[in-house]
């Protein structure tokens, strides 16, 4: 396939224009990583996330525990056990089954993190891990 001049100065101003306007990550290169979610003792907290661009998704089979009632349950990122202050993504997670997503912050690089975390945020337990690959 032959480009002209005229189509690549179209394409390159295309492109000046998307880094200008704050490339979206996955336009950047961001891939896919997912995970499965493992809840805590205490805890029966299941299902696939996937982490793309500048969202969070849980899948279709994420499933919270119906019996547990935690406050102030939040998904945030981290490494080793260990969640990241200022990883948070949003207010409050209210959905306990089925798909969901939810759009990260703008500031948190989800490149320096390989966990993602259900947390309780009152109390700072972990409710649930997903290792992100």
């Amino acid at each position: 396939m032959t480009i002209k001049r005229r189509q690549f100065m179209k394409l390159g101003l295309a492109s000046t224009a998307a880094l200008a306007l704050g490339t979206p990550a996955a336009f950047a290169g961001d891939k896919e990583r997912t995970g499965s979610l493992s809840g805590r003792p205490g805890y029966n907290v299941k299902g696939t996330v996937s982490v793309t661009g500048d969202t969070v998704t849980l899948k279709s089979d994420y499933v919270f525990d119906p019996s547990k009632n935690p406050p102030d349950i939040k998904i945030g990122f981290g490494n080793g056990e260990t969640y990241a202050n200022g990883s948070k993504i949003h207010d409050k997670l209210t959905v306990k089954k089925g798909e969901a997503s939810f759009k990260i912050p703008t500031g948190i690089d989800t490149s320096k993190y390989n966990e993602l975390y259900i947390y309780c945020e009152k109390f700072t337990v972990i409710l649930a891990v997903a290792p992100l690959s």
